[in-house]
């Protein structure tokens, strides 16, 4: 399956701000990690599909660091995509058609059922991201005091999804609770990076 995503990736995790795992292998602040990696497609398609306009929800909970792996995931993809669309993203982002997807996917020892799930974002500069009654993200971003966006630029642990740019912002109040995995709320980190895959 030949495949093109762009668009950007809103995150947050049970860090605090800056996440130590963006700079590699690294102990979490709380011992584990849990993350809400929301991909918001601005335009794609994998085989002819059309995958312009979706949003899909990569929910992970890992025992120990991002990098270290054996993680329990969950994919929640916005209700608005068709059964063709659903499919081909869950090719993508559970690794099954390669590219920076199944890098992903080798983090993951297993996999939980994906739902289909209301996604919504409003703001373009604080955030607000919704996801159905599984959880939120509340993203402000970090600036200096000419505006400037604080930025993490080629770190390792993002260079291996081909991100090359993280902005950073406080996350205080996101949280999830998904029935099947650990609930929890941020510490405070966030972060925005424009992506742009293929395979």
């Amino acid at each position: 399956m030949s495949w093109e995503l762009n668009g950007t990736l809103v995150e947050a995790c049970s860090c605090e701000s800056a996440c130590p795992c963006v700079l590699g292998p690294a102990k979490p602040d709380q011992g584990w990690c849990s993350g809400a990696l929301t991909f918001v497609i601005d335009s794609g398609n994998a085989d002819g599909v059309d995958l312009s306009g979706r949003k899909v929800l990569f929910l992970i909970d890992l025992p120990a660091d991002f990098a270290g792996g054996d993680g329990t995931v969950r994919l929640h993809i916005d209700d608005g995509a068709t059964a063709e669309q659903t499919g081909k993203l869950e090719d993508i982002f559970q690794g099954r058609a390669g590219g920076p997807g199944a890098v992903l996917g080798s983090l993951v020892s297993t996999w939980l059922p994906t739902k289909k799930t209301s996604i919504s974002l409003e703001g373009s500069d604080d955030l607000s991201l919704k996801v159905g009654d599984v959880g939120s993200v509340a993203f402000v971003p970090i600036k200096n005091s000419n505006g400037q966006p604080t930025a993490v630029m080629n770190a390792p642990v993002l260079g291996l999804i081909e991100i090359s740019k993280a902005e950073l912002a406080r996350g205080d109040g996101s949280s999830f609770a998904d029935p099947d995995m650990r609930e929890w709320s941020s510490l405070g980190h966030a972060s925005r990076s424009p992506f742009k895959w293929a395979a």
